[in-house]
């Protein structure tokens, strides 16, 4: 059997595309047209009839999954072409996966229309990485063992003695959740191992912790304070760095850990929405200032019509809750300087001032626990200012400066409306 160059072998195929009829029959005409033999244009034309006429007869679903998660993929397809095309394709159940990423890919082969005439098809290759949802976030468990938690109370203590009618407006509590700098993203070293994973198990543990602890107190509002460096970084370009372009080692990319963050909140604000009505201060932080504006306003949007929730995503660092005779202030700590704290919260909130008498300024970025007694203005009452510990590992800069050390925690407060502070609770991350 003659053997024919590449050349003469695509003017056939192209013959045989732009001559459908010619696929199936007259076989010799066209092997003397461009002197082939007929095996030869009955071989071409068998190839071009498997590859052309149905591009589809090839699509191939498969579903693998390995110890970190599942891998999903469609190959050589015309109808899967999105991710939601490969969900479905694939069965994959959304109750019990996530995605974490994907990829789509697309290449083009010849094919015929209804009236035989060749047309371009696009074929899609499609691809995602799976990993399992967590199961911890139960949030109808934590609100029975609320409850689990106050029987004893009522087995013990005559129901007249603590509630004769119903709660009197003294008994009313609020709740302050405040896990300051997270720093999701980060890369840990020393064999503090952190992720994006890690820091979302920390931050559901401490609010599952703190919450439970807080059970024994009437709780009717909650201030959930987010930000305070809650991303590592403020974006990648054209390294990842903080707000002021400073230089960071990130896990993942700012996209990924903004997204994550983002949605850890969300997670956090509707478990704690269960238990009473939350509103949200938005600190952004030196690290991750822009982006915390970001998902203050996502968080905005997401809740706008939520009655149970409200959101204060103002452009002003310093943001303060007024609840009864307190006054709970919440501000990064990279801002003003601490002896000018009292002066500047006495002037900037004097519309409230005379009505408080428990004022508190409570602040991140140092990563550890540090609280002063100062006062405000002479003869007026004094304020208190807190800096607040972390959850977040310990990375190469805090190991070189000797910022090492610290318990890593997350902190809460019961706020009586009349009284102040009754109680600081704290969530300590278990040492492995």
């Amino acid at each position: 059997m003659a053997k024919h160059d590449k050349q003469s072998t695509q003017k056939l195929k192209e013959y045989l595309i732009n001559n459908p009829e010619k696929l199936n029959k007259d076989y010799f005409n066209t092997a003397q047209l461009f002197g082939f033999n007929y095996e030869q244009v009955r071989g071409v034309a068998r190839r071009l009839r498997e590859k052309i006429t149905s591009p589809s007869s090839k699509e191939k679903t498969t579903f693998e999954e390995n110890k970190s998660g599942a891998i999903i993929t469609c190959e050589d397809s015309k109808r899967v072409k999105s991710l939601d095309d490969l969900l479905q394709a694939c069965n994959v159940d959304l109750n019990t996966w996530e995605v974490d990423k994907y990829d789509i890919g697309t290449y083009e082969v010849t094919g015929f229309d209804a009236n035989r005439k060749p047309i371009t098809i696009t074929m899609f290759r499609t691809k995602a990485w799976l990993k399992r949802i967590d199961p911890t976030m139960n949030i109808q468990k934590i609100r029975e063992e609320l409850v689990e938690d106050l029987v004893p109370l009522f087995d013990s203590i005559p129901k007249t003695a603590i509630y004769p009618n119903s709660f009197q407006e003294d008994d009313e509590h609020l709740l302050e959740i405040n896990a300051c700098d997270l720093h999701i993203g980060k890369i840990g070293i020393d064999g503090d191992d952190y992720s994006i994973d890690i820091a979302r198990q920390r931050m559901i543990d401490a609010l599952q912790h703190l919450v439970k602890r807080a059970s024994g107190f009437y709780i009717n509002q909650i201030l959930f304070v987010v930000g305070n460096d809650f991303l590592n970084s403020d974006g990648d370009w054209p390294v990842p760095s903080t707000t002021k372009g400073t230089p960071q080692f990130n896990t993942d990319k700012h996209i990924d850990t903004y997204r994550a963050g983002r949605k850890l909140i969300i997670e956090c604000v509707e478990m704690l929405s269960e238990i009473a009505p939350v509103h949200i201060d938005v600190i952004p932080g030196n690290h991750d200032r822009e982006s915390m504006m970001h998902i203050g306003d996502a968080l905005e949007m997401f809740y706008e019509n939520n009655g149970n929730v409200t959101v204060n995503n103002d452009m002003r660092m310093m943001k303060a809750y007024h609840y009864g005779k307190c006054l709970i202030v919440n501000d990064h700590g990279d801002g003003p300087k601490l002896n000018d704290l009292p002066g500047i919260v006495s002037q900037r909130y004097r519309n409230v001032w005379s009505e408080v008498r428990h004022v508190e300024v409570h602040r991140g970025h140092y990563h550890t626990n540090k609280s002063y007694k100062m006062q405000a203005v002479e003869e007026l009452n004094g304020l208190t200012v807190r800096n607040l510990s972390s959850m977040t590992a310990t990375d190469e800069w805090h190991d070189m400066k000797g910022y090492v050390g610290n318990i890593k925690k997350a902190s809460a407060f019961v706020w009586n409306k009349y009284n102040g502070v009754q109680a600081k609770l704290n969530y300590n991350v278990p040492i492995n």
